[in-house]
């Protein structure tokens, strides 16, 4: 956060496999404002051999460095998300217990879900409701939240090299959720597909329930077109863009397996959780990421589930110059975290500003502590 010209400035970064995505927003008149925004490509870093030597890391700080330059933004500390697939998201149930026993409990129950030693793990557990069980009583819903000591200090690393604080550090999961959801009632199933993999989060009321990643995403879709129409990638990815549909035109539809995939895995989810939840439904489906702007996916989609399938709109809560509208449009739900990173400032912000004492706050859906600096 940074305060320049008398207002506080939040700066949310995403480090995508990409790109990576930077949004800063202010507040004006308890509304979130558009203040900057920019992305650096790092295709030239996809193919893992970084050029003149440097390692990937030492590249990720150019690259972020360089957008910086481009965008100079006032505030000179940062809100980051590391990518879903390097941590763990797991709702786990525990008998209904007191604080300093959970506590004991949950340490115990991440061994189960956790390969590597306790000791290497960045942990954060938090109660996000209870649930009754038949023939078992009520029991504890507690959401885990994990990653590996090293992979926050990669993070880390990669701010101070841009002589930038670490205000905040979360699983791009939760910065999604809060820029596409927030804090809206019901169930829905967000599914945002980047570059190299695909992030299913379930979610009830603003609070997010069930996590899973798979290993697919655009660079499937590019690779199925390159080969099914016998072009380069580098022109498949210029196709993937042009809002040509392959999907659901039939002079021109192809079998996408990722996609495929992706489907499944969001059909086990919602009956996996139904199962254990009866009477729960699911109100819609959600498209998130780059690759939701993919032409005919929101309807190729909607013939697959029983409910509605919508693209997200990440954008929608801020305030931004109308001159900007179409651009931001092209950009659809590709800067979802860095607006959700950037949106975790401005609710903080505006929480306290409400000041209201006697009003039992809301729990956030967003670990309170999760992955600060030092855990």
């Amino acid at each position: 956060m940074a305060f320049g010209f008398g207002k506080p400035h939040f700066l949310g970064i995403d480090f995508g496999t990409a790109s990576i995505k930077a949004v800063e927003l202010t507040v004006e008149n308890n509304r979130p404002v558009l203040v900057n925004y920019g992305q650096v490509s790092l295709a030239d870093l996809e193919n893992g051999t970084p050029p003149q030597g440097r390692s990937y890391e030492e590249e990720i700080v150019l690259h972020l460095k360089t957008l910086l330059e481009r965008m100079k933004p006032e505030s000179r500390s940062a809100y980051v998300a590391m990518p879903a697939f390097i941590g763990l998201i797991s709702l786990i149930e525990l008998p209904v217990m007191e604080e300093a026993e959970l506590q004991e409990a949950v340490r115990f129950e991440a061994h189960k879900y956790i390969p590597s030693s306790l000791d290497e793990v960045a942990l954060s557990w938090e109660v996000i409701g209870t649930h009754t069980v038949p023939g078992e009583g009520e029991k504890l819903e507690v959401l885990l939240v994990a990653a590996l000591n090293k992979e926050v200090a990669r993070y880390e690393h990669y701010v101070a090299g841009a002589a930038l604080d670490l205000d905040f550090l979360e699983l791009e999961t939760f910065s999604i959720v809060r820029s596409i959801i927030g804090d809206e009632p019901g169930m829905s199933l967000v599914i945002d597909i980047g570059s190299r993999a695909t992030n299913l989060v379930l979610v009830e009321n603003g609070l997010v329930r069930v996590s899973r990643n798979l290993d697919v995403g655009g660079r499937d879709i590019t690779r199925v077109l390159a080969e099914s129409l016998n072009i380069t990638e580098e022109r498949a990815k210029i196709l993937k863009r042009s809002g040509k549909d392959f999907l659901i035109a039939p002079e021109s539809a192809l079998t996408f397996p990722s996609l495929q995939m992706i489907a499944s895995e969001a059909d086990r989810m919602l009956a996996a959780y139904q199962a254990k939840h009866s009477g729960v439904q699911c109100k819609q489906i959600v498209l998130s990421g780059g690759t939701a702007l993919f032409a005919g996916l929101v309807q190729y989609y909607s013939t697959l589930f029983k409910v509605p399938v919508v693209l997200g709109n990440p954008w929608r809560n801020i305030e931004y110059d109308a001159l900007l509208e179409e651009t931001l449009r092209v950009f659809g739900t590709s800067f979802s975290v860095a607006i959700g990173l950037a949106l975790r400032g401005t609710d903080t912000l505006l929480k306290k500003a409400a000041d209201m004492p006697f009003k039992k706050p809301k729990k956030e859906f967003s670990l309170k502590a999760l992955f600060t600096k030092k855990i």
